[in-house]
């Protein structure tokens, strides 16, 4: 099996990380036991990822408290990253200026269901 190249030591002790039995066992008990996406509350699919809420690179291969790891969709995964940033605390500003964009389409579309629907 090939695998990407890493972009540094912390992301290939990670790949390594997650490579293991210990992390895949894990991560199968984790799985069977949320069973829905924590976004979404869709059922997980094969892409589904668990998420470290910890960001602490110390503390990648801690997987004693069950409530440090949520699974999310491939989708919702990507997005909580995205919004999480650097950590510097700017995901507020994107998650509020995100509702807001929400919340425009929400009123422009309101009297207009067709234009409402995902496309």
């Amino acid at each position: 099996m090939k695998f990407k190249r890493t972009h540094n030591k912390v992301q290939a002790a990670k790949t390594k990380f997650r490579r293991s039995s210990k992390w895949i066992k894990f991560r199968k008990h984790m799985k069977e036991k949320q069973r829905v996406c924590a976004v979404t509350g869709k059922p997980l699919g094969p892409t589904a990822n668990l998420h470290h809420l910890c960001m602490d690179e110390t503390q990648y291969e801690n997987i004693e408290d069950e409530t440090h790891f949520v699974f999310l969709s491939k989708t919702a995964h990507e997005t909580v990253h995205w919004l999480w940033g650097k950590g510097n605390n700017d995901w507020r500003l994107r998650l509020k200026n995100l509702w807001r964009v929400l919340y425009r389409m929400e009123k422009i579309n309101a009297n207009n269901p067709e234009k409402s629907k995902n496309t």
